[in-house]
């Protein structure tokens, strides 16, 4: 008998797929250590970019109160849509583990979200397919030139503001000891 609204029999499952190719703005599958890093990374260089230049050329009309509250509105509109693509990096990842998305909202309890982060980067993903599907094919010549720029950026980003942190902190010592002295001399402001 032909029943029109019976389930179709077809194997829609994801047995033998081998590998499947990641996207960059997708939401769904599995993405390894190297690529999750580059993708968030990336990610977010961009949006600070495209922030940058809105910056620049709309630094005047912040003058006019109403065109302050659209770019503010344009901010924060471009802020969910990186936290809703990072998180969606985070669940992906997770994914790769053999770990619930769900998971990810560990990010949101203090001192867990770094041993959660840590994971995240170091963990290595389940060989071949697992709960959440085919893994991820090799990391390509891009993403790992991605991968390379961007951490290169970041150690560079932290040997710059780590000497400024230190001599900031040095000459805020010397002021404090200063006033230190001062008040235990009697001159109180």
């Amino acid at each position: 008998m032909n029943q029109p609204y019976q389930a179709p029999k077809a194997d829609v499952s994801m047995t033998g797929v081998g590998n499947y190719q990641p996207k960059f703005l997708s939401l769904s599958g599995r993405i390894g250590r190297m690529r999750y890093f580059a993708y968030a990374t990336g990610l977010t260089l961009m949006f600070y970019a495209v922030l940058g230049v809105l910056a620049a050329i709309m630094i005047p009309a912040f003058a006019d109160s109403s065109m302050g509250v659209v770019i503010g509105l344009l901010f924060a509109v471009g802020a969910i849509v990186v936290l809703v693509f990072s998180w969606g990096y985070m669940v992906r990842r997770l994914n790769d583990i053999n770990a619930s998305g769900w998971l990810s909202l560990l990010m949101l309890v203090p001192l867990v979200n770094i041993v959660l982060g840590l994971v995240l980067l170091f963990k290595k993903g389940s060989e071949g397919e697992n709960n959440y599907g085919a893994a991820p094919v090799a990391n390509s010549g891009g993403v790992i030139a991605a991968f390379w720029i961007f951490l290169l950026l970041m150690v560079g980003y932290v040997g710059v503001v780590i000497p400024m942190a230190m001599t900031q902190y040095e000459g805020y010592l010397q002021r404090s000891e200063a006033m230190q002295m001062e008040y235990e001399q009697g001159y109180d402001y």
